[in-house]
Parts: structure tokens; sequence; C-alpha cells
């Protein structure tokens, strides 16, 4: 029997079963091996037609003719034996055994867990009579006597904040982070290396002016060699909006992936200083890559793959549970490593983002966050953060990238460069001959990718309800044919 020939009964069960605390995902994923995008794809289109995930995986499996005994064989190594037990009576005989194997294999586990559970408690218990591990970080650093950011404003900090409605922008009259201090050094902190203050001074020369690498209203970044390894190191201003900065960070850059900053450690120095260390990436930003033509200019087989880079990072974001929404996607905030591959960087204004049915816990920040010309105007009118911001503002930077033209600039009649192209193609201008000068009648041209960047652009900048999702912007952008470089 083939899959898309399952009983409606049994095929209904199933998916019941499957669809349970999203099982079907593990199926998919590991032993159908479909990629996580793929996935995510099965998931948002089986939601848009109010149907079972399950359901739409097995249709779409199907359709490349398997039968039911490969389902069964997945399922037995998944270990679900009460999918086992539906399929049971539409699977071969000699297949039962395998039911009952995992039977006396569950059983023996079970066995094992509770004798396990009796040591975890006796162990529970050891710690809740003073083992140093049941020590919150906060509590261990002040009798350590080690100075922590803006401790004053940490110790009065509300502790009545979900974890699930997390939104830190906004702050109360008692100068809260946004989040608890349990909340931080039970689920976050705890798994951040912390970085000796000495080490990181000696790794910079003591904070050399030759290894700056940029400043601002944040602190400074520098270079550094710590333990064999080049890094950029990352220090805050001793006030209170980089306070909670690091703590956003310290927090929330800690999601692996290959188009993911990641984040080294952590340290706090003399006065409340705080410091973050990052991975060191020596093809500095896409702002500058942008602006400096050197030593060549990008191709466009280069810009696609920066931007197709992005773009995988933001969908890796939006699909977390719950998901985070960057909240400054720019060009300065996009990091290259020496092959060119992207890495999205500065947590500082990131935000969970949670969405009940009455848009009660939609994210909402009293003070504006983000490069205002990177954001929509419903976010800029009643600052509603949803992953539709960071759509908005990935399309303006293929603007950038196509262009090459600033973002604002006081001498056009438009400054803003998303109204520029909106006016010119009112006029009538073809989009190709927007495309960045140092390209533009030369070998390196691409006529067809310059109209598709500033098209993809223009449809991410469309109003929230009109604008696809990063999802809709990856997969547009993974169908896209390229030329390879010389």
């Amino acid at each position: 029997m083939y899959t898309n020939e399952l009983p409606y009964e049994i095929n209904r069960e199933l998916c019941r079963l499957l669809d349970y605390k999203n099982s079907w995902k593990n199926l998919a994923g590991i032993w159908m091996e479909y990629s996580p995008f793929e996935i995510t794809y099965i998931e948002q289109t089986a939601q848009g037609q109010e149907r079972s995930p399950t359901e739409y995986l097995l249709q779409k499996w199907g359709q490349d003719i398997h039968k039911v005994e490969e389902l069964f064989l997945y399922l037995y190594k998944m270990k679900h034996l009460s999918a086992l037990l539906c399929l049971k009576p539409v699977v071969r005989k000699d297949l039962h055994r395998k039911i009952i194997k995992l039977k006396k294999s569950l059983n023996t586990m079970e066995k094992e867990n509770e004798i396990d559970n009796e040591v975890s408690l006796q162990k529970s218990s050891d710690q809740t009579n003073g083992s140093i591990r049941s020590i919150p970080w906060i509590v261990k650093q002040i009798e350590m006597g080690e100075p922590l950011p803006n401790t004053a404003s940490l110790q009065s900090v509300s502790l009545s904040i979900n974890y699930n409605s997390i939104n830190f922008n906004e702050t109360s009259s008692s100068e809260t982070y946004g989040i608890s201090t349990d909340e931080i050094t039970s689920r976050h902190v705890f798994d951040i290396p912390k970085i000796n203050y000495e080490e990181l001074k000696e790794a910079t020369d003591n904070w050399s002016k030759e290894n700056l690498l940029g400043s601002g209203g944040f602190g400074q970044v520098f270079k550094g060699e710590w333990k064999h390894l080049t890094v950029a190191v990352k220090r805050l201003s001793n006030n209170h909006d980089c306070n909670k900065e690091f703590i956003r960070e310290m927090c929330l850059n800690q999601y692996r992936h290959d188009n993911i900053l990641p984040l080294y450690g952590y340290s706090l120095g003399g006065a409340g200083e705080c410091i973050l260390v990052c991975q060191y990436l020596p093809g500095g930003s896409l702002l500058h890559r942008l602006k400096s033509r050197t030593p060549t200019p990008l191709t466009w087989s280069q810009r696609y793959n920066i931007m197709l880079g992005v773009a995988r990072g933001l969908l890796y974001l939006h699909t977390m549970k719950p998901p985070l929404i960057h909240g400054d996607i720019k060009p300065g905030n996009i990091l290259l490593d020496g092959n060119l591959m992207p890495k999205i960087g500065d947590f500082g204004t990131a935000t969970l983002y949670t969405k009940k049915l009455n848009h009660e816990n939609i994210p909402k920040t009293k003070k504006l966050i983000g490069s205002w010309p990177y954001l929509p105007g419903e976010y800029l009118r009643d600052r509603t953060l949803t992953p539709a911001v960071d759509v908005f503002s990935f399309g303006v930077v293929m603007l950038e990238v196509a262009t090459a033209l600033p973002v604002i600039d006081q001498s056009r009649n438009q400054q803003l460069l998303l109204v520029h192209i909106k006016e010119l193609l009112k006029e009538g201008v073809d989009m190709a001959s927007l495309e960045d000068p140092a390209l533009l009648g030369s070998e390196h041209a691409s006529p067809a990718l310059c109209h598709a960047f500033i098209s993809i652009g223009l449809h991410c900048t469309k109003s929230m309800q009109l604008r696809p999702t990063m999802l809709d912007v990856f997969m547009e952008l993974d169908e896209m044919e390229i030329p390879v470089d010389n």
C-alpha cells in the first residue's frame, strides 16, 4: 500500500498524533530529509489552508510514490509507538515484531528514568540547600565584589515580566530593563562565557587607538588578539541605554547560525564598564564595501550571495519560537567575512515577538529604535514592532545594494532613497538605468539583476498588508539565476 492510499480514519489519526508537539517536523527533517526552509514552507502553507501540517507533508511526500512500510520504519526509528500502532493494520505482519521490540525498549527506558529522577531529586535538594550552582549570576557577582552594569538599577529591577511578553524597549519609572534578573540568569547568562577584563585590555593593547575599528553613541569597537583568535571587542559606554543594550545582546545574540554574528563572551570592567566579545570579520561592513569601492566594486554574484545570506539569517530569526525581530537591519549592521559571507550583527534593538488574537502582546516601543530611513510608516506612526519591520528594512537595503545610492541624500528632491526611486519610476525611468555606476556600462553590468533587485526591494517596502514574509523573499531570491564570476 502506498501512503496516498491510507484509509481515511487511519490517516486522520496519524495526523493527529504527529501534529502533537510538532512531531511531524522531526519526521520531515531527519528522516524525509526536507530542508528547514521546506519545513517552514509546509507549516505556513498548512496554516494558510487551515489543515493539518502532517496531512500536507504526507501528501507532498506521497507524490514521490512511497509505501506505508517506509513511513512505518521511519516512525520506528523515531520511537513513536502510538503512530506505529496506528499503522499496524495496514503493514505487513512481519513488521509487527518491531512494535513488540519497541514496547520492551520503552519499558526499560521508563524504569531507568524513574531511577534517574530519584537521583535528580536528591541533587535538586542538595542545590536548594546552598550549592553554588543554585546561586544566581547577579548574586555571585555581588558576593565576589565584582562590579555590575548600573548595579543599583539591576537590583531594583521589576520581577513581574513574563518571558513570553518580553519588551526590551520600554522602561518603567523604576528603570527596569524590560526583563527580570531571574530570567537573565536562569535562561541566558549561564550559557555565556565570562572573560577576564585584564585579558581584553592586553588583547587590545590597552585599548590602543591603532586597534580602534569604530565608535559611536554606544561606545567603541576594538580589534584584538585573544587566545590566538582575532576578535572584535565592543566596549559600551557606561550609561543607562548602553547597559540595556548590554543585557539585550547578552540575552538575544546567542542564536547560532551561519549568517548571524556569534557572541563569544562578555566582561565587566571597572566602574560598571560592559564589554561584549564577538567574532572579527575582516571584510568589514556592507556599508563600507558599497561606499569605498576598494579593492574593486562588488560583483552582482557577490551582491546576490550577500543578500541571500541576510535573508537566510532573518528567516531563521523570524521562524524561531518566539520569533525575534532584529529591528535595525541596514548595511552598517551587515558584516562580511573574508569570503564575503554576511553575518547580521548588533542585536541592541532586537525584540522577541509575541502575538495573540487580541493583539495585546504585540511589542510596542515608546522610543524609536533602529535607523529611521530603514523603518516603515506603520512603525514610525504607532511604534508597533512585527517581523514585517525587518522585511521593510531588508527591502531598503536591496535598493542600496542595487544602486549604491545613499539611503538619504539632502541634495535630491526626494531625500529618502525609497521615495526617490518611486518618483523616478513614475517618470518612466528604466530601473536598469539605476544600476550602481561602478558596474553600469561595464562588462560586469547586469540590467536584469538590477531590475530584479529593485523589484524585490519595492515589494518588501509595500504597505504592511501587501508586504511579503521573509520566507517569500528568501524563496524568490533562492530561485533566481545568477551568473558565476570568472
